[in-house]
């Protein structure tokens, strides 16, 4: 996962301030992350002078606590403009909170958490802000739930290594039959990455509804769901896990995109992790237009690599080994080079 540009919504008021906080906050668990500040005026958003005193008092907070800052101002509907820019500036994170910025009503059904959630290029992480709570700690409780698809597999695979980044414990939750379930959390629990202590459960019931329910009961700091069910007519369906979830929870949500990228969507000169045939696959693509594919599992304990633009490395974001695009080890404590993949083209016809 290793995230490396942490984008944050604020239009100054209080309960923003505490997901600009929050985005400071996870930055400092991953070493070298760019925090980047938006902050929409006119339309949905607050009034331009306001937009340059709120991002300045962001960015002073920020940089306070050593961290690197980039501040963005844009005319338009604040959901728009964060997920634009999101794509644009290539951020790996989205921190909102789960109250409305600036015109925009509290958190609900189209709301600007869910429509930053449902349209964004990357994770959405939303901060419970509601109850006046604030993160200042990293997260030391997480609940991740499943249901042992790869949409479910691929999210809990993020929460693993974050919660292996924050030293924090796991209760991965499995709603429905006993005997599957106990199958499902057993194989999940084998693939994580790291070392991150896990505690199983098998509940029966609404899968959101259970999830919500242990979150609240284990007094976690975070619930990480995928995003699907989040896409088209879907997430305005209450039976849509993520959208439940996210609207219901007592803490912060992690909305893991589980959908990823292709060799496409790629530009010249960069990397990142891409879908082939559906496998997850760490791919360079050079400026003629060349490619190199390897396994995303670093060689140390086998969490995921993730790229690095401004070195142009693959980065591990547990133990902070580094790989050359070509999967060469560049620093350990990875001794292995990332091993090559083959990349074969779909048959036609």
């Amino acid at each position: 996962m290793g995230y490396r540009s942490i984008m944050v919504g604020t239009d100054g008021s209080e309960t923003a301030t505490r997901a600009v906080r929050a985005a400071t906050t996870l930055a400092k668990s991953f070493m070298g992350a760019q925090v980047q500040i938006v902050c929409a005026h006119g339309a949905g958003g607050v009034d331009e002078e306001v937009a340059k005193e709120v991002l300045r008092y962001a960015r002073e907070a920020v940089r306070a606590q050593g961290l690197e800052t980039r501040t963005h101002m844009r005319a338009g509907d604040p959901d728009s403009v964060i997920t634009e820019l999101a794509e644009r500036q290539g951020a790996d994170l989205i921190v909102v909170g789960n109250v409305g910025m600036g015109k925009a009503r509290r958190f609900k059904l189209g709301g600007i958490a869910e429509q930053v959630a449902h349209g964004a290029p990357c994770d959405v992480l939303i901060v419970h802000t509601t109850e006046g709570d604030e993160r200042t700690e990293p997260y030391r409780r997480v609940v991740i739930g499943t249901d042992g698809s790869a949409t479910a597999t691929e999210a809990a695979r993020k929460g693993f290594e974050l919660a292996e980044v924050t030293d924090a414990t796991v209760t991965l939750v499995y709603v429905g039959d006993p005997l599957i379930g106990a199958i499902v959390l057993e194989q999940t629990a084998a693939d994580r990455p790291g070392s991150a202590t896990v505690n199983s459960r098998v509940e029966d019931g609404d899968p959101a509804e259970r999830i919500v329910e242990i979150a609240g009961k284990d007094a976690a700091d975070l619930v990480v769901v995928g995003n699907k069910g989040f896409a088209g007519a879907r997430r305005y369906l209450l039976g849509s896990i993520p959208v439940k979830v996210a609207h219901e929870s007592p803490t912060d949500v992690l909305v893991a995109k589980t959908v990823g990228r292709s060799i496409d969507d790629l530009a010249p000169g960069h990397g990142g992790l891409v879908d082939v045939g559906g496998r997850k696959l760490a791919v360079y693509k050079a400026e003629d237009g060349s490619v190199v594919a390897l396994s995303p599992r670093c060689q140390h304990m086998g969490c995921t690599v993730d790229w690095n633009d401004a070195d142009q490395t693959w980065d591990c974001p547990c133990h902070g080994s580094r790989y050359a695009r070509d999967g060469e080890v560049i620093k350990g404590p990875a001794k292995k080079n990332l091993d090559r993949e083959e990349l074969v083209e779909p048959s036609v016809g």
